[in-house]
């Protein structure tokens, strides 16, 4: 290895032969920090892409130059691996992401910018890209660094509409426009974006030319009367292509049909809607593509005619945004102060006289910075659909699905800790679900064992506790969104002699029967559940078999077990609670009953505490009441 003094000189040797002074590099890099005033150079960026068809939340982070570097100094930011990237104006949309400049006159200055991500339509795994900063300073020295970007995908499975959509085009016969396949899937996907959100069950059947609509013609001249050419039981949408002079939807204006199993549903509901597609085709040029990589090509402005945005936006005149929906006159005459959106935007949101949400930067979605329309806080052209406007369109009569992610609620799922041993390293990860899920997590009252920390980012408790006891604390989580309230837990952690540790998570599952959708891999699995009736997690459940039915944990060495928790499954359908249960451990030849009180509670921990049995296996039995019994999570303390 050359000594630093004879790099030195090849350095400067260099430098004379090519007569180019060799700039200094920053000794330091820009700190990047958030809005809870982490410094995230190391950990990065979390995105969340929320449900594939919704505009997403975006991040806002501060930038403060290497405080060493001689002013003025630029910084290029790229957001890089994607497309769909993008980041707050002035900034520029490429295909593999999202360019902006910040320039700093001194040290004492930084700015801010918002990265967000377009919406990946359909399912997807979690992904991950990367933020470039490419620094200059006035001397002309550079410095780069960059950081990880990770999406959350939140849609693990496809959302589709819970009732039937009917699309005609029967009456296409002016300009012909949705002949083109693409117009017509680009259409469809734009309609079914909307009823992907809500949460709906088919209707009474609508008989054969029953519900009366109608059509315009040019210069919406010549109206044509209409009827349903089927029956069918959720939306009927006529399609019609017109040469002037506008595009836009609306209801039947009747709701006549909104009825399920004869009764009334509240509403009143329009059944049948019409799409009216207008456009000049002498100087547009129709954009259909619905590739997640294409969709910053919608940043064309004049010549190119998005299908999919125009008509997501106009079908939701048909769908909410019109008079002929009474509760949407009311929102109207209440100024928009619907509890809901006041909420969630932060003020009331008014309509203006054409039903539109106004199109300045108050009433752009608060979380997302789009507004549905073509002024928003990231260079896309693109009408998306915001969780600002389907929190209005509910006031139609609608239902909103909230069990998806963008309408759950920050919390904290970790309900309890496994024991830690000490001079043992000692690893677990809080979960937590809800709200904008670039999570902060702190400590705020008891403390962590000695020797342990939590990770703020992450939400992780590790390291190796020094010494026995146990200890109590208060963590409190906060999300994204500068509205939410921050959520708190207490939790205890048992170190050693105090505590008994979760061994479940070391034996191997088995069951009397598995439903064929279900896994007994589910009961040991670590994962907290939600409630006796959690969707979102791995279950264990026997439906159709009922009687007796069982599920055991084998270790493969025996162990001191002294107490046992279970948490059951009920779907408050086929699987229930069992009428009485009890737990059975192996004591060589055969299973052996343990006495104790079995309580049956939902949605919590059942615990038994016994005398310590050595065993190889321990047995949840199981006798069946109202329906099959199931298990979401067991655990047992040795």
């Amino acid at each position: 290895m050359r000594r630093p003094a004879v790099v030195a000189a090849l350095l400067l040797l260099a430098s004379l032969l090519t007569g180019v002074r060799q700039p200094a590099y920053a000794a330091a890099p820009a700190q990047v920090t958030d809005m809870f005033g982490r410094t995230v150079n190391d950990y990065g960026v979390q995105l969340v892409d929320w449900e594939g068809y919704l505009a997403n939340p975006y991040v806002e982070l501060t930038v403060r130059p290497p405080q060493d570097a001689r002013f003025p100094v630029t910084i290029d930011l790229k957001a890089e691996g994607t497309s769909r990237l993008m980041m707050d104006l002035p900034s520029e949309l490429t295909a593999t992401g999202a360019t902006k400049r910040l320039t700093f006159a001194g040290a004492a200055e930084s700015r801010t910018f918002k990265l967000a991500i377009h919406s990946k339509r359909g399912p997807g795994a979690d992904e991950l890209h990367t933020l470039r900063l490419a620094i200059r300073d006035a001397g002309g020295a550079t410095y780069q660094q960059s950081m990880p970007i990770r999406v959350q995908q939140d849609q693990k499975s496809a959302l589709e509409p819970t009732i039937p959509i009917a699309f005609d085009y029967r009456f296409d016969d002016i300009t012909g426009y949705f002949s083109d396949p693409a117009v017509r899937t680009a259409s469809e996907e734009a309609v079914k974006d909307w009823f992907r959100f809500f949460d709906l069950a088919p209707f009474d059947t609508v008989p054969a030319g029953a519900e009366p609509n109608h059509l315009p013609g040019d210069d919406w001249q010549n109206t044509v009367n209409v009827t349903n050419q089927s029956a069918y039981n959720g939306m009927w949408v006529l399609f019609r292509g017109i040469q002037r002079p506008y595009s836009t939807g609306y209801p039947a204006g009747n709701g006549r049909y909104h009825t399920r199993d004869g009764r009334q549903v509240p509403g009143p509901l329009h059944r049948s809607t019409a799409m009216i597609l207008e456009y000049d085709e002498a100087a547009k040029q129709l954009f259909t593509s619905l590739a997640d990589e294409d969709w910053y090509r919608t940043d064309i402005r004049g010549s190119v005619l998005d299908v999919h945005g125009l008509v997501m936006h106009e079908y939701g005149h048909a769908v909410a945004f019109h008079s002929d929906w009474a509760g949407m006159r009311s929102y109207v005459a209440n100024g928009g102060a619907d509890p809901d959106v006041v909420a969630y935007q932060g003020r009331a949101v008014p309509l203006d006289g054409s039903y539109h949400i106004p199109g300045d930067q108050p009433y752009w979605d608060r979380l997302s910075g789009q507004s549905g329309g073509w002024t928003h806080l990231f260079p896309t052209r693109r009408w998306m659909l915001t969780k600002l406007a389907l929190l209005v369109a509910e006031n139609a009569g609608w239902t909103l699905n909230r069990d998806l992610t963008p309408f759950l609620e920050p919390a904290i799922r970790t309900t309890s800790l496994p024991a830690a041993t000490p001079g043992q390293a000692y690893r677990q990860t809080l979960d937590a679900e809800g709200g904008v899920p670039f999570y902060d997590w702190q400590v705020t009252g008891g403390t962590l064992p000695p020797g342990l920390t939590l990770d703020r980012f992450t939400g992780t408790i590790a390291g190796t506790p020094a010494s026995a006891g146990t200890y109590e604390f208060t963590v409190r989580l906060r999300d994204y969104d500068a509205l939410s309230t921050p959520v708190t837990r207490t939790l205890r952690l048992a170190v050693g002699g105090d505590g008994q540790a979760n061994v479940a998570r070391d034996a191997t599952p088995a069951a009397s029967y598995t439903s064929p959708w279900e896994s007994v891999a589910a009961i040991n699995d670590g994962r907290e559940p939600q409630s006796s009736n959690d969707t979102a997690n791995p279950r264990w459940g026997t439906w159709p078999r009922t009687g007796t039915q069982w599920a055991e944990l084998t270790w493969p060495a025996a162990r001191r077990i002294s107490a046992a928790e279970v948490y059951f499954f009920d779907d408050g359908g086929g699987v229930r609670v069992p009428a009485s249960w009890k737990l059975q451990y192996w004591n060589g030849t055969a299973y052996a009953n343990i006495p104790g009180a079995y309580p049956r509670a939902l949605n919590a921990y059942n615990r038994v505490a016994f005398t310590a049995v050595n065993t190889t296996r321990l047995r949840v039995s199981m006798d069946s009441g109202q329906g099959s019994p199931g298990l979401l999570e067991v655990r047992a303390y040795a």
